[in-house]
């Protein structure tokens, strides 16, 4: 019997050690809760601080101890969308009223900061 052919858009979650993150990873804020999915923007270490001052200063006061890394903050809509007069439309929850989606859209350059242990395993997905 053959098997199937994979799909390539299959995808694959595993963990690395929080001083392997790169650029480009992407990271589950939240493994086995809601799942946070975000991108990396970038990682900081005592051997690598960086460019970034403010990171450079955070790793020059915490040492070795952690990773600090940047991810992307894109909040996801929970609420179905509709168009109406050629606007995209949320619906309101809690008996709210119905808004743009712009507004409940992340603004496109935000983005957070988290510290992770040396030593704390990661949840990325390939």
């Amino acid at each position: 019997m053959t098997s199937p052919a994979s799909d390539p858009r299959a995808v694959s979650d595993y963990r690395i050690p929080a001083t392997a993150l790169r650029a480009g990873d992407l990271v589950n804020t939240s493994p086995g809760d809601a799942e946070d999915w975000q991108q990396v923007l970038s990682v900081h270490t005592s051997e690598d601080p960086g460019s970034d001052a403010e990171a450079s200063t955070l790793i020059a006061e915490i040492g070795d101890r952690y990773v600090v890394v940047r991810l992307t903050d894109v909040a996801p809509v929970d609420s179905p969308i509709y168009f109406s007069g050629g606007v995209a439309l949320a619906y309101g929850s809690d008996d709210g009223e119905d808004g743009p989606v712009a507004e409940v859209l992340s603004a496109p350059d935000a983005s957070r900061t988290f510290l992770y242990t040396r030593f704390e395993l990661v949840t990325v997905r390939k």
